[in-house]
Parts: structure tokens; C-alpha cells; sequence
């Protein structure tokens, strides 16, 4: 059992978790941050992001890349957490590559892996126990239960699901339950409660199938996107966390704060790198002006069918606006009830702008999505 959160100093010195793309440029400019932790995977790897959205490395690239970050005293942990394998983990076959993707690591000096699976943990933890294992938010950790479950397993860190990031009393159950560490992922824009979340960590786990097929279509993306265009009161009510706000996530005893964005790959290498860094100084220096240039999962999205592209959107959510929004969630005001509670729509018409051709994007997207319905599209296979 863990001290009270008031007695513990939590994020006291290495207390980051930031993505890389694989650039050797990123170690050395994120090194000053002092990250605990750097993640990724190699595209091929069955995770919570399709193939085509990852940067390509080798093993042998990766490896050096893990060397060099644990040279600059930063761990790292590699992203194994598809939800759905095909059952191949029961297969001879299938735990096979497994392990002996966990000798790699092992091998590399890798620190630990990220897992959902809970059979997986359970033959990682066994034959690996040098491993850290994380349990991935796609495992959706969010009451005490759950998470003595997964420490009961014997892992090192739970990140918790996104949508109990602004739960406070439901934050402090779980940091009263567990010893483990616990993290945060900051910056997900994705929609509260996404109905359809668990249907995209299927769909993605099987991306890289989907992809080859010729048949991959992100139909939830579009989906989420329509929605959060059609009412901005969204973009507040999404679970980040301002990079002001760390601090009270200090208080309530969280060890680390994720930032998400492996597939932030924008036009090249050096992009990403640009945009990893700022994610990270913002939230390391608890400082930011517009706070949808930090997410993922509010860019724009191009229709299927490029004759009708060309009229997105660029949102803006002004840091600057919301000084004492938190306030209400810490002090556990949300029930989750939004459209009883109304808290974050007063707050989304004084800091949420959104700039473009706001009607005609929606028809875009929806003119997308009734293509997909009907099945009328065809995405192509890889060469």
C-alpha cells in the first residue's frame, strides 16, 4: 500500500514519457527534458496504430537507438498492445514470436514492454522477469479492481484508460488501491467515453492485415472527427490535460504523464521530431498557449475520395481561457452526464475557435462515411 498522496513528491525528477520516431536527432533534444521513458515500435508490430501511420527503423536501427537513449539515462519501453491477436497467443507459433520479440529486447537493453493482453503479460512476466511490463490504456484500467488485478500480475506501471483523467475521487481510489506506478496519458484527442473506442483498438489491432487485404479503412476516425466538428463543446470534454494542470495530478499521486504521438509523422522525420519536442517542453515546462496543437487525434481528415477534399478545419482550444476549469473535476464535479451537466460547453465558447469551412468539412465527412456503408471504396495494397 502506497502513502497518502500528500506525503509523496511524485513527479520528481524523471517523470516524461515521450514517443520517438526513431530520428537520432530527438535523443539529444529531448535529453534535457530528462523523460523517464521513451516508446515506439516497429511499424509490423500489431499495436493501437495502423502500419501506414508509424516511421520506418530497423531492429538493428532500434537498437542502437535503445542504446543510446539508456546512455542518456532514458528508458525505454517497447509497444506490444494489441487488444485483439487472433488468438494466435494460444498458438506454439504465436507465443513464440512472442518471445522471441522479448529476447530482442531483452537483448537490446530495452526496459520493459507495453502490453493489453493479460495472458500475454502473463507468459512475459514468467519468462522475462528483467521486463518492466506496462499495462497499455487500451487494457482500460479505471476503478481499484481492475487495477489490483493487474499488479496482482506483477506489473511495473498501469497507464490508466484516458476517461478517468478528470474522475479525481475515482484517481485517488485507484492510488490508494495499488503500489505500482500509475500514469496519465495527457494528451488523447479522442471523445469522452467514445462508444466506439474498443471497436478501433480491434480495428487497428488488425490493421496491418486490413492493410495488406487492400480493405483498411479508419471508419471510427471519421466517425470521432464528425462528431467533435458538429459540437466544439467536445473538444473540451475530451480527457487531456492542460500542461498548467500537471501539477494537480502531482497532488493526487501520479508518478507519470504519457504523451502520446508515434504517428504523428507530418512530412518527414524532422516534422515529427519538431512536434515531439514541442509536446514535451510544454508539458516538462507546464506551459502552453493553444492546446489542440498538442493533441492527437484532431488533425485533419482527407476523404477518401480526393475530388471533394480541400475544406478542412483548424480548431483552437486558448490555454490561456482555462485558468480554474480544472477546479471543477478535482474537486469531483463530473459525473460524467454531459449532456445534463453543460459544465464544459460554457467553458468551449470562450476557448474553443474553430476556423474554415466548418459546414462544408462536415459534409465531407459525412459524405465519407456513407461511402464506407455502403462499401463503396477500395484503398489499395501496399506495393
Amino acid at each position: 500500500m502506497v502513502s497518502s498522496p500528500e506525503s509523496r513528491h511524485v513527479l520528481a525528477d524523471r517523470w516524461l514519457m515521450i514517443p520517438t520516431n526513431w530520428d537520432p536527432e530527438l535523443l539529444g533534444r529531448v535529453a534535457p527534458l530528462r523523460p523517464a521513458y521513451l516508446y515506439g515500435s516497429l511499424p509490423r508490430e500489431s499495436t493501437l496504430r495502423s502500419p501506414l501511420q508509424l516511421p520506418e527503423a530497423t531492429e538493428e536501427e532500434i537498437a542502437v537507438h535503445i542504446g543510446e537513449a539508456a546512455r542518456a539515462g532514458i528508458k525505454f519501453v517497447y509497444v506490444m498492445n494489441a487488444t485483439c491477436m487472433g488468438n494466435r497467443e494460444h498458438s506454439e507459433e504465436g507465443r513464440w514470436e512472442i518471445l522471441q520479440r522479448c529476447q530482442w529486447l531483452a537483448d537490446a537493453g530495452a526496459a520493459g514492454v507495453v502490453l493489453a493482453n493479460p495472458l500475454v503479460i502473463e507468459f512475459v512476466r514468467r519468462a522475462f522477469p528483467e521486463l518492466e511490463v506496462h499495462v497499455s490504456v487500451l487494457a482500460e484500467v479505471e476503478t481499484p479492481n481492475a487495477a489490483r488485478f493487474y499488479e496482482d500480475l506483477g506489473v511495473s506501471v498501469i497507464h490508466l484508460a484516458p476517461q478517468v483523467n478528470r474522475l479525481f475521487p475515482r484517481l485517488a481510489a485507484i492510488r490508494s488501491a495499488v503500489s505500482c506506478r500509475l500514469s496519465v496519458l495527457a494528451n488523447e484527442g479522442c471523445l469522452l467515453e467514445c462508444p466506439i473506442r474498443r471497436y478501433h483498438a480491434s480495428v487497428l489491432s488488425h490493421s496491418g492485415e486490413s492493410t495488406r487485404g487492400g480493405y483498411h479503412v479508419d471508419y471510427c476516425y471519421y466517425q470521432c472527427s464528425l462528431a467533435k466538428t458538429a459540437d466544439p463543446a467536445h473538444y473540451l470534454r475530451m480527457p487531456w490535460i492542460r500542461p498548467e494542470d500537471v501539477g494537480v495530478y502531482e497532488a493526487a499521486g501520479i508518478d507519470l504523464v504519457k504523451v502520446a504521438g508515434r504517428e504523428k509523422m507530418g512530412d518527414g522525420p524532422a516534422s515529427h521530431t519538431e512536434w515531439i519536442l514541442s509536446v514535451a517542453e510544454a508539458y516538462h515546462g507546464r506551459r502552453s498557449e493553444d492546446i489542440a496543437r498538442l493533441l492527437v487525434g484532431l488533425e485533419e481528415v482527407q476523404p477518401l475520395f480526393g475530388e471533394r477534399a480541400g475544406r478542412g478545419v483548424r480548431v483552437q482550444i486558448a490555454s490561456s481561457k482555462l485558468d480554474g476549469f480544472v477546479e471543477f473535476f478535482r474537486k469531483g464535479g463530473c459525473d460524467l452526464d454531459c449532456q445534463r451537466c453543460r459544465y464544459c460547453d460554457g467553458w468551449a465558447t470562450r476557448a474553443v475557435a474553430i476556423e474554415g469551412d466548418r459546414e462544408g468539412y462536415e459534409q465531407e465527412l459525412e459524405h465519407t462515411l456513407e461511402r464506407i456503408r455502403i462499401g463503396d471504396y477500395v484503398t489499395g495494397r501496399p506495393a
